[in-house]
């Protein structure tokens, strides 16, 4: 079925079908889509952009000047549409007008990644370059005259604070050379931080807190006089690669009631990513773009010309919501308070019993957790058709995954029962899936778990998917992570061999990674792959050196194998390589008596003298030594060497 039929023709239309261009790798795929997507929204330059950018890299660069030149000459400032442009002419020969271009996005944005080298490599090219079409040569010309006559739109960042001296600072700084203005609004600080704001550069003001945030962020906009609202937290940071994509978003023409939404990446205050989402921040600065909601506050709520703009390009980190520093700050107490409160004036708001869910999570209250989600499902398959896109595609998925975690230990039959209900509406959320292979687990349930945790590990994600609320981790290598252990626990040795192989450099976390390791270690030999048993050995070791002493027992089935010269060769390996065994003389001893066994008597003396620099107490050692120095001929030290197995043998005696 055409796209033209199957898709309403609206914004939130152009919104879906992007999500769905995002996911395509394949510019024949991609291309039809940003296409589509164009003709819902032709008004669009950031889909313009993308459409570009898939004819370049399909390399129809003839069809990529003509939609970049009139954009261009119709967003004469826009920065990517001139960078696009400027490299599709690099990639035609015509490197003399691709500089004017590269040229054009520096005085634009000096900040601008690509520029520099990108004029750096034409200019290397000039002797070979042939001209543009006069057409093109001419549009570029107008392009620029028209930069420098318009004006560039004015940001002003807008924080509304309190006691936030730990962060304050550094959010600022994050827009330094990005925003105009900084407004600052002091809701009752009684830290420094109204002193280091200032100092930073910010415009002070403030607001007597009256328990509602979306009073104190209108506040803070009030006191704004940019084109542009950019709304920003103490805990928060603009990421220094989100700073161009948002000097090209206030380039975009549009009717103005529209909120970008950037990526939120939430981290510890020690910098350990927790989980993402979206939130809107960026608009222009019009009088129905205002925030409503005590907390968890949102802009133009209930106006349905409101369009959202879900940005990939655009990401905030986030430290505000490490559990350590919400306990420090009471943010927990004071955001259920203003949950409640809100929930008793409209008891059936779906979005607010999200968020309430959400907060009683990041509290560890899983029973509460679980009633909020719970109530959030009630409330959405009531009347599915009530809902908007957003709220269908964000939080409504996330709440079906958070009652299923909440319950899967306790009852993994209804978390399945619950899961499944929201596959069926939810058929692409990698969280999902592998939740519910949770509860086929729980469920004695191993073939089935296999099916759902591979379906997680290969689910593609696409569609909102890309802008809803996920745990990254499960498809980057939870996932398969849990099919290689169900197979282990199938006994499926080669199947869970393959798995681990595969997703053992994807873990982050160094205790996954220590299991994975051990279990290599184990299944190699299982299943033949004797060859690769060393280095699995190497890399357990390497991140587990107390357990040294499963080198010997690997060098011993190497030996069986491999012959003495691989066994040797890899525990002088795991020597010279981890520091930390080298406290233990297990290894210099196994070395010095597989060089034994070769009959490399000098070569066995020298790992042996490293055991006895280290005062080694089994005289049976010593034994073995003195009778290595006497085959060697050095009589002297073989009789010490024996009456230091005496001595030993005799204290072991008394």
């Amino acid at each position: 079925m055409p796209i033209t039929v199957a898709t309403v023709r609206d914004l939130q239309s152009a919104e879906y079908l992007k999500t769905l261009a995002l996911g395509e790798r394949d510019p024949e795929r991609s291309l039809p889509l940003w296409r589509a997507a164009l003709s819902f929204d032709p008004d669009s330059s950031t889909l313009t952009t993308h459409l570009a950018h898939g004819l370049l890299d399909a390399r129809a660069h003839g069809d990529a000047v003509a939609v970049l030149t009139p954009a261009l000459e119709r967003w004469p400032r826009h920065v990517h549409l001139a960078n696009l442009l400027g490299v599709t002419l690099f990639e035609m020969g015509h490197a003399r007008d691709a500089i004017r271009c590269f040229e054009h996005c520096l005085s634009l944005d000096s900040e601008y990644p690509a520029a520099p080298d990108s004029v750096a490599n034409a200019r290397r090219l000039l002797k070979t370059s042939r001209p543009a079409p006069k057409a093109v040569r001419r549009g570029i010309e107008r392009v620029i005259a028209a930069a420098k006559s318009s004006r560039r739109p004015t940001l002003s960042m807008c924080m509304i604070v309190k006691d936030e001296a730990e962060f304050v600072v550094g959010a600022i700084e994050s827009v330094s050379g990005l925003a105009d203005e900084v407004v600052v609004v002091d809701t009752g600080s009684t830290d420094d931080t109204v002193a280091l704001a200032r100092g930073a550069g910010a415009r002070v003001e403030f607001f007597p807190w009256n328990g509602s945030f979306a009073d104190a962020r209108n506040a803070s906009i009030e006191h704004a006089t940019g084109d542009w609202i950019l709304v920003l937290d103490a805990d928060e940071r603009v990421q220094n690669r989100s700073r161009t994509a948002i000097r090209s978003i206030m380039e975009e023409e549009d009717d103005g009631l529209r909120i970008v939404c950037p990526k939120i990446e939430n981290y510890t205050r020690g910098g350990r990513f927790l989980n993402d989402g979206f939130s809107g921040r960026l608009f222009r600065n019009r009088p129905e773009m205002r925030f409503a909601g005590r907390v968890h506050e949102e802009v133009g709520r209930g106006n349905p010309d409101v369009s959202t703009d879900y940005r990939l390009d655009v990401v905030f980190d986030h430290f505000g919501a490490d559990p350590e520093v919400m306990q420090e700050k009471g943010k927990d107490d004071r955001n259920i308070e203003l949950l409640e409160a809100r929930l008793a004036e409209k008891p059936d708001d779906i979005l607010t019993w999200f968020y309430l869910g959400s907060q009683h999570w990041l509290g560890r209250r899983m029973d509460d957790a679980r009633e909020a989600f719970e109530r959030v499902i009630e409330l959405f398959e009531r009347n599915p058709s009530a809902h908007g896109t957003t709220v269908t595609n964000l939080p409504v998925p996330y709440s079906y995954v958070g009652f299923v975690r909440a319950i899967v230990e306790a009852n993994a039959k209804l978390a399945l029962e619950v899961a499944n209900r929201g596959l069926a509406r939810f058929p692409d959320n990698a969280d999902l899936w592998y939740h519910a292979a949770y509860a086929h687990i729980g469920l004695g349930d191993l073939d089935s778990a296999r099916s759902y945790s591979a379906r997680a590990r290969d689910t593609k994600v696409t569609g909102y998917g890309l802008i809803s609320m996920q745990d990254r981790s499960i498809p980057e290598w939870r996932a398969a992570k849990l099919v290689a252990d169900i197979d282990f626990e199938r006994e499926e040795a080669r199947a869970a061999y393959g798995g681990y192989v595969a997703v053992f450099e994807r873990v982050p976390d160094i205790e996954t990674r220590i299991v994975i390791a051990a279990r290599l270690v184990e299944l190699a030999p299982a299943i033949g792959e004797i060859d690769a048993l060393a280095g699995h050995t190497l890399a357990y070791l390497t991140l587990k050196p107390a357990a040294w002493e499963v080198a010997i027992q690997v060098a011993q089935a190497i030996a069986a194998h491999r012959g003495l010269q691989a066994a040797y060769d890899l525990l002088t390996q795991i020597y010279d390589q981890i520091e930390a065994v080298r406290e233990h003389v297990g290894i210099p001893l196994a070395v010095g008596s597989i060089a034994e066994q070769a009959g490399e008597d000098a070569e066995a003396l020298r790992w042996y003298e490293v055991v006895a620099e280290r005062g080694h107490r089994d005289p049976r050692f010593w034994a073995n030594l003195g009778k290595l120095l006497l085959r060697l001929g050095a009589h002297e030290e073989a009789a010490q060497a024996l009456k230091a197995a005496e001595d030993l043998l005799a204290g072991t005696t008394e």
